[in-house]
């Protein structure tokens, strides 16, 4: 599965205490006193004009006291959230904003129209691409639902937020839909919470629990095939490969949209191609393996799998085409060491053990300085191979993305200094961004940390099959053919001058359209049993 969570919450609450308590500095909770209390008489015996100091209390508290009462008395009426509303309905989100920030900045959260300010608020921010601020808002009205007619409408928000850019999974997945009854809700939303729920049950071990929400979920909804996915993948990690590919299979072959669940249609295809390569079905996995029509660039790990699939069949034109595609500069910071093992293999099997040495010594080039300062115990996250290595792993990657979308968003709350800044909302939402961007960074740097541990042990582990690989190519050049001569010929091979195939001599310059169909033309050597010179 991807990712690890736990149910422990402490650092994320530090987290929102801080930013609750930029709201309380706002006057948002000091308005929870009573309002309309008179002030308490002055004690018998004192002058009018007389100011008699309460008993106990130094000139700091005095002073406390004295900006309470201001903070009360500067209570912002109903007036301000009608603008704010009508701003926003009218397509004026940067003033509806302000004018819905005048609102709650001046107003407790029991305020009658607080719960509904900061709807409009998200919305308002939503419709300036502040995805995440808008997230917070809308996390806000679904969690206290001080107005819980606006619940469907801020759990539809989230979604909508979720399925197309990068979010807090630690505040959505876990604080809200893990941690959160919703008692009954519309079917759709019901999917979106339950599938998300059994989700993380599964994560964290708790099958049966996680089943349970799964069992609730539409048949043939969109969140009922993630979570069939999510079933197919427990297998695979239980070594159920039988079980796993029922899974797939039913996933492909039932009424799923190719639009909508485009993404767990291509990682059935491509999980389902795994599972026959190690079943040593190895046309039905390349069958598979093309059937996959993800953008290009994210098919790095597809035409690796695919040339070790084509080495395994013997058709080392096709898996050296495969390699050679993956030279494109779509791929270019795709960690990949193993082009070169397979690249070398290929040519020692055909017995050119000149370029398969030279396939060892690209490794070498391309991967050396990554090794020596693995060798040197550098500190791993200085040297940009295997940094870039650690941040394709799935999870540093969706960390990755938030974080350059925080710091983005965080960038554009420049745009609005001249509308917001006066009144506080500018300084409340850079807060907002920078506490999220230090935590997530902090977790990034974690996760980085023990990635960047794996990255380097597995990139010596492929120095380890290099080193090899170069001894036996030594020991294939001077060995001598024993036994019975051999009664394997020469295959020359030659471009037709005619014929339905069209041949075009590679010139260095890649098209993404044309990557699958690479051949390399490449001729077995592996004839006569004279010694190779």
């Amino acid at each position: 599965m991807a990712g690890e969570y736990s149910r422990s919450k402490c650092g994320w609450q530090a987290l929102w205490l801080a930013v609750l308590a930029l709201v309380v500095a706002r006057g948002g909770p000091v308005a929870a006193q009573q309002e309309d209390a008179p002030p308490p008489a002055p004690p018998a015996g004192s002058q009018s004009g007389d100011q008699q100091q309460p008993q106990g209390l130094s000139e700091e508290e005095l002073k406390e006291l004295e900006g309470v009462v201001a903070e009360e008395e500067a209570k912002v009426g109903p007036e301000v959230f009608d603008e704010g509303v009508k701003a926003f309905y009218d397509g004026d989100y940067a003033f509806a904003c302000r004018r819905l920030w005048d609102y709650m900045s001046g107003n407790p959260p029991g305020a009658k129209n607080y719960g509904y300010a900061e709807f409009f608020l998200a919305g308002a921010l939503e419709h300036l691409d502040f995805s995440h601020a808008a997230i917070e808002y809308y996390y806000n009205v679904a969690k206290n639902r001080t107005k819980p007619e606006l619940l469907p409408d801020a759990l539809e928000a989230i979604e909508r937020i979720t399925r197309s850019h990068p979010f807090d999974e630690d505040l959505v997945l876990k604080d809200l839909l893990y941690d959160t009854p919703f008692g009954f809700i519309r079917p759709d939303l019901r999917d979106f919470v339950e599938y998300y729920q059994g989700l993380m049950d599964y994560r964290n071990g708790f099958i049966r629990w996680g089943e349970k929400h799964f069992s609730r979920l539409k048949e043939g909804s969109y969140y009922e095939y993630k979570a069939r996915y999510v079933r197919a993948v427990y297998e695979l990690v239980r070594y159920n490969l039988d079980g796993a590919l029922k899974i797939f299979k039913g996933i492909l072959d039932s009424d799923i949209s190719q639009i909508e669940q485009a993404d767990v249609i291509n990682n059935t295809r491509q999980s389902m191609a795994r599972i026959l390569f190690e079943q040593k079905k190895f046309t039905e996995a390349y069958q598979m393996y093309e059937s996959i029509d993800s953008p290009i660039e994210k098919q790095a790990s597809v035409f690796m799998e695919e040339a070790w699939t084509m080495y395994y069949q013997k058709d080392y034109q096709r898996a050296m085409g495969l390699l050679y595609a993956l030279e494109a500069p779509a791929f270019f910071r795709y960690f990949n060491p193993e082009k070169y093992l397979v690249k070398s293999l290929i040519y020692k099997n055909l017995c050119h053990y000149n370029v398969a040495k030279d396939a060892v010594e690209e490794f070498r080039q391309h991967y050396g300085d990554a090794v020596a300062a693995i060798y040197d115990r550098v500190d791993l996250d200085k040297n940009d191979i295997l940094m870039d290595a650690a941040l394709q792993d799935s999870t540093l990657e969706r960390m990755s993305r938030f974080s350059r979308l925080l710091d983005t968003e965080m960038g554009h709350l420049e745009d609005f200094g001249a509308a917001w800044e006066e009144n506080g909302l500018l300084a409340h939402l850079q807060r907002i961004y920078d506490l999220k961007l230090k935590y997530i960074n902090r977790k990034l740097k974690n996760r980085l940390d023990e990635t960047l541990r794996r990255v380097a042990e597995r990139l010596l582990d492929f120095e380890e099959q290099m080193n090899l690989l170069e001894y036996e190519i030594g020991l294939a050049i001077y060995k001598r053919i024993k036994g019975a001569p051999t009664s394997k010929e020469e295959k020359r091979q030659s471009i037709p001058s005619a014929g339905p195939m069209v041949y075009y001599e590679f010139d260095g310059e890649f098209w993404n359209d044309e990557l699958h169909d690479f051949r390399f033309f490449i001729e077995d050597r592996c004839f006569g049993e004279e010694r190779w010179e």
